[in-house]
């Protein structure tokens, strides 16, 4: 498969880039990003599959790279875009950066993207272009309600949400069926690779995931989709993947 990732060099971004490299189903992964990557994603034989692209403002995406990424036959998209490390955006800051950036993009793929896709996948690639969204826990989508704790993180994530199943249900449609798709997930506290033991622990308080587990459910998700009809959000629980149950039931 080959899709784009939006987001490197981030704490999730750089995971799911990894994972993408060392992953035998993802033929080729188009990174979209302001800072050049680390040379070391380029190197051995697997590093050829890494498209390095230099996109510096992300409300918009003119016609010359989107006709590459159609004739280069990009099935889906993970959105996993980060503020810069030790960056707080003020509120208007955020919300354009995390309302405006992916319902743009979603947009844009939408019309020039997803309609290069076929229902049958012959001669074209197969529908939905799937778009998935890093979300977060508790999201929440009503703009009015009184929320106690992140309430502006959590209706920004809402309002995206909103925005991006907007595009998805307006999207053109072909044979039957819509060319987008939108995925959002809904991760807790994202936790080490070496805490997942720890995520036993933070369970008890607060929904938790370790970054492997929550890269490898985003790139399960945008291959495979949800695996279920018109389930479009999964939660800090679905993250966790199918053995977390069994893990769960053992430490326990």
């Amino acid at each position: 498969m080959k899709f784009l990732l939006i987001g490197p060099p981030g704490f999730v971004g750089k995971e799911i880039l990894e994972q993408c490299i060392a992953h035998n189903y993802v033929d080729r992964v188009f990174v979209l990003t302001r800072e050049p990557l680390d040379p070391k994603y380029f190197a051995g034989p697997k590093g050829e599959k890494v498209n390095e692209i230099i996109h510096e403002n992300f409300e918009e995406y003119p016609d010359s790279l989107l006709n590459r990424l159609r004739e280069e036959g990009v099935e889906g998209c993970i959105w996993a875009l980060e503020p810069e490390p030790g960056q707080t955006p003020k509120l208007e800051e955020a919300q354009r950066m995390g309302i405006n950036y992916p319902v743009q993009a979603a947009e844009a793929f939408a019309k020039k993207l997803a309609t290069a896709l076929h229902p049958d996948g012959m001669p074209k690639k197969k529908f939905p272009f799937r778009f998935v969204f890093l979300s977060s826990w508790g999201a929440e989508v009503n703009q009015f309600r009184t929320l106690w704790i992140w309430s502006e993180s959590r209706k920004i994530k809402g309002a995206a949400e909103k925005g991006l199943f907007d595009v998805a249900e307006h999207s053109d449609e072909i044979m039957g069926h819509k060319c987008m798709e939108v995925l959002s997930l809904r991760p807790g506290q994202i936790l080490n690779k070496s805490e997942a033991i720890g995520t036993l622990l933070w369970e008890a308080t607060i929904p938790s995931v370790t970054v492997d587990r929550l890269a490898k459910c985003a790139i399960r998700t945008v291959m495979e989709g949800s695996g279920e009809e018109k389930k479009r959000i999964l939660e800090n629980v679905d993250c966790l993947g199918d053995d977390w149950a069994m893990v769960n039931s053992l430490a326990l």
